[in-house]
């Protein structure tokens, strides 16, 4: 019995190695076609890299270049130049242009029905005394105010008079007037004592029109027009124009 076990044994084993045997030479046929399936799988894997390379350089040119040229050039340069000359220069030329020459002109140089144009000076008359003498027009004073010498108050009939002495600075001629006192005026002076000035009514011609109205009397030697003439003057008669002498009558300012 062992020799019949050992004898078997024999036999599995070279059996086994029978077996061993076909397994090498098998293997050894089957390593050159694992071989061959691996270089023609190759060119697969290359081409599925090309594809990806080609898909993703070219839409990507293609799509960021051209659509970011042509939106950002073209409609900027269109929008941005046309409407802002259209709007800046059109409106301006017309509301400057057009509207000046109608204000602040035609008022002074048209006046109102019944209103006569004179200017900063004017020649004043004075009825009674027949003296006549520049008179320099202020818009800015409320009453008119006569250059007067020799001031002396006086009563007749139980009235209060004022009697004054008139003279033009340019011939030389003098004459003495007498007015009933209409009222006084106090004159506040800083740092000095306030004086009170007569106003009289006088009877006065201006641009041929006669006139009757207050002045007050003071002596205006110290002034460059020996008659003011206020709104009181002017009032519902005149407009003046400033840039002007002398509109009503030509008349000489030279002083002798």
């Amino acid at each position: 019995m062992l020799i019949y076990f050992q004898v078997k044994r024999v036999k599995m084993v070279q059996i086994r190695k029978a077996i061993f045997g076909w397994q090498r030479i098998v293997m050894l046929l089957l390593v050159p076609v694992l071989l061959c399936s691996c270089t023609l799988s190759r060119p697969d894997i290359e081409a599925g890299v090309k594809p990806a390379v080609g898909i993703e350089a070219k839409p990507a040119v293609g799509i960021e270049a051209k659509p970011a040229v042509g939106i950002e050039a073209k409609p900027a340069v269109g929008i941005e130049a046309k409407p802002a000359v259209g709007i800046e220069v059109k409106p301006a030329v017309g509301i400057e242009v057009k509207p000046g020459p109608e204000t602040g002109i035609k008022p002074v140089f048209q006046p109102s029905a019944g209103l006569r144009l004179i200017g900063e000076v004017e020649p004043v008359t004075l009825i009674k005394s027949g003296v006549t003498m520049p008179a320099r027009i202020d818009t800015g004073a409320t009453t008119s105010s006569l250059d007067a010498k020799d001031i002396r108050r006086f009563e007749r009939d139980g009235e209060k008079w004022v009697r004054f002495m008139v003279r033009d600075r340019r011939s030389g001629q003098k004459k003495e007037m007498k007015c009933r006192l209409s009222r006084n005026v106090t004159i506040k002076r800083h740092g000095e004592k306030s004086l009170k000035r007569p106003v009289v009514t006088v009877k006065s011609m201006m641009g041929g029109v006669r006139l009757v109205r207050e002045f007050s009397l003071a002596d205006r030697s110290d002034f460059a027009y020996q008659i003011l003439i206020g709104r009181n003057f002017l009032q519902g008669e005149f407009v003046v124009d400033v840039n002007r002498k002398n509109v009503t009558t030509p008349m000489s300012e030279k002083q002798r």
